[in-house]
C-alpha cells in the first residue's frame, strides 16, 4: 500500500524526533560523565549545566558577604593606566562599598580616584624631600612628566626594600590616610580590606573564610612579613581589619598624627607603620599565610609549609600579588570557571596545588631557551647544558636546573621563573630545563602530603 503525502509527513516527524533524542542522550551521557576535579582532595564537582560563563554565570551573585566588606584599593597616578583596567574589567564590578586612591585626584573609565595624600601636615608636604615628586604632580599633573618616564616607573623591578622609583616612594604614606578616609566614608563595614591593583582576590574563598571569623572582635590579619625582629602584615597581599581594630588604629593614630609622620620618616614600608599603630592601639597581628600570599604561583615553592606541617600546595588559594594585567585576566577567568563548577555539597575552592597545575605545569619542559626557572644552587661555573643536566640528574632530589652564561644552578622543588633576555651585546643566554619525570613524582608527592586543609587558622 502507497504512502499518502499525511503519513509520510508523520514518518519524516518520528525520524526527526527519534533522531533528536538520540541526540539528547548522548549529549546528557557525556555530561554525566564530566566531572570538574579538585586534585588535592577527594571532591568531585559536578558540572550542572553547560552553559557559557560569559551570559549565564553572574560572577557577583556567589559573593554572600561582600556587603559586609569596604575595600581600598591603594594606586599611584604613574601606574593607573596599565594596572586598574584589569580590576575595573574583573573583580572591582562586584565591589559593593571601596575607595580607589593614588598620590593625585583624577577620574578614569567611569572611576573615581581619591588622592590618599591630601590631608598629610602641610609643612612636611611643602618642605620634604619623599614630596618632591608629589609637590611636581600636583603642580603640573601627570603632563608634567615624560611618557618614557612614567612607563619606565610603572615597570621598575621590586627590591628588597621595594621599587626604586618616585611614586612607591610616597607609597609608605598611602597606608594610614586611606585607612582614615575609609572608616570615615564606612564606619559601620565589618571588614577593611586592602588591596593593590596587581593582587589578585579570590574573593569566593576570601569571603567564606571571614564568614567563620567573629568580626566584632579587633582582628588585623596579613602574610606575616619580617622587618628585623618585629612582624607585620605585607599590603601585596591584601590587609584585613575588623571594624573594632579599625576603630582603634584611626583613634590611635588621630592621637599621635605627628609621632606617627616621624616614624614614616625613618622607614621605608607603609604597612610596616600600619602594624605599629595597630600594636600600639593593642590589636596583635594574626598570621594568614599560606592562605593570603604574598608573591605568584610562578616564583613560589610550594613544598614551604605551615606550622601546622602542611604544604602550602594543600591550602585553599585566596590571594596572589605581582601579578601582571595578563595575569589577573586569566585567574579571573579560571575563578570564574571554577565557581560554575562549584555546588552546595562540594563547596571546593581551588587550592595553591590546583593553581600550580593550571599556570606552571604546562609552561614546563626539558628544555626553554631564555627562561630564568630560578634555579640557585650552582654546581659549576662552567659547563654546557648538558652537562648541567647530568649534574641535576645525578642528584637525587634535583628537580630542575638552569645555565646561565656557563654557570650550572640546580634547584630541589618545582619553580617556573619568568622569560629573560640577553642583556644587548650579550651573547650568553639562560637555558632552564626540568627534569620530568621527577616534576611529575612530585605533584603526586604533593597530593599525598595534604588532608583536607583549607583555610589557615587565625
Amino acid at each position: 500500500m502507497g504512502l499518502t503525502p499525511g503519513s509520510l509527513w508523520n514518518r519524516r516527524r518520528l525520524v526527526t524526533y527519534a533522531g533528536i533524542s538520540i541526540i539528547v542522550l548522548a549529549t546528557l551521557h557525556a555530561l554525566r560523565d564530566y566531572r570538574h576535579v579538585s586534585f588535592i582532595t577527594d571532591h568531585h564537582l559536578p558540572l550542572p549545566h553547560f552553559t557559557s560563563t560569559s551570559t549565564a554565570h553572574d560572577p557577583c551573585a556567589a559573593l554572600t558577604g561582600l556587603d559586609d566588606v569596604f575595600v581600598i584599593v591603594r594606586t599611584g597616578s604613574n601606574e593607573v593606566r596599565k594596572k586598574l583596567p584589569p580590576l575595573i574589567h574583573t573583580t572591582l564590578t562586584c565591589y559593593r562599598h571601596y575607595g580607589i586612591w593614588s598620590d593625585m585626584e583624577e577620574d578614569f573609565q567611569g572611576q573615581h580616584i581619591g588622592n590618599a595624600l591630601d590631608e598629610l601636615d602641610s609643612g612636611l608636604v611643602e618642605q620634604h624631600p619623599d614630596f618632591e615628586y608629589y609637590r611636581r604632580l600636583q603642580e603640573h599633573g601627570k603632563e608634567g612628566f615624560s611618557h618614557q618616564e612614567m612607563e619606565d616607573w610603572t615597570d621598575a623591578p621590586n627590591t628588597g626594600f621595594g621599587r626604586d622609583v618616585p611614586g612607591w616612594k610616597l607609597d609608605k604614606w598611602k597606608f594610614l590616610p586611606t585607612a582614615n578616609k575609609a572608616y570615615r566614608q564606612s564606619p559601620t563595614s565589618k571588614w577593611y580590606i586592602f588591596t593593590e591593583c596587581d593582587t589578585y582576590v579570590f574573593w569566593n574563598s576570601l569571603l567564606t573564610w571571614l564568614s567563620h571569623l567573629d568580626a566584632s572582635r579587633p582582628y588585623y590579619i596579613g602574610r606575616q612579613m619580617n622587618l628585623g625582629n618585629d612582624k607585620f602584615a605585607y599590603g601585596g597581599a591584601g590587609i584585613i581589619i575588623s571594624n573594632p581594630a579599625m576603630k582603634q588604629l584611626v583613634e590611635r593614630h588621630g592621637n599621635d598624627t605627628k609621632a606617627y609622620d616621624q616614624l614614616t620618616l625613618s622607614q621605608w614600608a607603609g604597612d610596616y607603620i600600619l602594624s605599629k599603630v595597630m600594636s600600639d592601639a593593642g590589636v596583635p597581628l594574626s598570621w594568614a599565610w599560606p592562605t593570603l600570599e604574598g608573591d605568584m604561583p610562578s616564583t613560589l615553592d610550594f613544598k614551604l609549609k605551615t606550622g601546622a606541617g602542611y604544604p602550602l600546595w594543600c591550602y585553599y588559594a585566596t590571594t596572589y600579588h605581582h601579578m601582571s594585567p595578563e595575569d589577573i585576566q586569566a585567574y579571573y577567568d579560571f575563578d570564574q570557571e571554577w565557581d560554575v563548577k562549584r555546588n552546595e555539597t562540594n563547596p571546593d575552592f581551588p587550592r595553591h596545588g590546583d593553581l600550580f597545575r593550571k599556570f606552571v605545569l604546562p609552561q614546563l619542559q626539558k628544555q626553554r631557551l631564555d627562561w630564568d626557572n630560578l634555579s640557585k644552587d650552582v654546581e659549576a661555573e662552567d659547563a654546557s647544558f648538558e652537562e648541567c643536566q647530568a649534574l641535576c640528574d645525578a642528584k637525587s632530589d634535583c628537580m630542575q636546573f638552569a645555565v646561565d652564561g656557563r654557570t650550572c644552578k640546580t634547584l630541589n622543588t618545582v619553580k617556573l621563573g619568568a622569560e629573560r633576555k640577553p642583556e644587548e651585546g650579550s651573547s650568553n643566554p639562560i637555558v632552564s630545563g626540568w627534569i620530568m619525570e621527577r616534576v611529575d613524582a612530585f605533584v603526586k608527592q604533593m597530593d599525598a602530603s595534604c588532608s583536607g586543609q583549607d583555610w589557615v587558622a587565625v
